[in-house]
């Protein structure tokens, strides 16, 4: 699914042992985000943007990664719960993801996304393929299933290689804003390294 993730848009291709492969789209009209300029002259050419990404993931306010999500009303349980994360919910008000150590640092480069057109699904084909970190802004109306959302940045390519090596079934968390501040305004994604599917 493609989600929001401050005001922007991820949507997972895919994440094996050799790279993450996504696209990645901005703004999508957050309500607290600092609007681009109106006229498409005044904007700049492309948006610059981090990912870090760590394996296992952080802490969160110094517990398990995993403290505050639910699945069917109990606690999440990352062995059995993988294959149901559509499913996945977060309480109210959990701490985001700690800052991670240095040495569980799989991936952290800057990535450009181009001025260019597009309209975003919510969800996307890859719903259920990863969670949230925490429960965030919903871009879909009340009372709706579904919307699409344009965006003035789109990239729908961007592939990167890992910087140390990742095994199938390992869980990961990906992350806009280096995992900082602990008051951050965005979700981090929870994700498992899959079977390679990009050779």
């Amino acid at each position: 699914m493609a989600v929001g993730t401050s005001d922007a848009t991820f949507q997972l291709i895919g994440a094996c042992v050799h790279s993450l492969r996504f696209a990645f789209g901005a703004p999508i009209g957050y309500p607290y985000a600092t609007p681009l300029p109106s006229e498409d002259n005044d904007r700049p050419p492309a948006l610059f943007r981090r990912i870090q990404v760590v394996s296992p993931p952080p802490t969160r306010g110094g517990a398990k990664w995993q403290t505050g999500m639910k699945l069917a009303e109990q606690p999440f349980d990352p062995e059995t719960g993988a294959g149901k994360l559509a499913d996945v919910t977060c309480e109210e008000g959990v701490p985001s993801l700690d800052v991670p150590e240095a040495g569980s640092i799989v991936l952290d480069e800057w990535f450009r996304i181009e001025q260019r057109q597009a309209e975003v699904d919510f969800p996307g084909k890859d719903h259920g393929r990863y969670a949230l970190s925490i429960k965030y802004w919903n871009p879909i109306p009340d009372g709706e299933t579904s919307t699409k959302k344009p965006v003035a940045y789109y990239n729908d390519k961007v592939t990167l290689e890992w910087h140390r090596d990742v095994t199938v079934g390992d869980w990961i968390a990906v992350s806009f804003d280096a995992f900082y501040p602990p008051e951050r305004d965005s979700a981090d994604l929870l994700m498992q390294i899959a079977e390679c599917d990009c050779r």
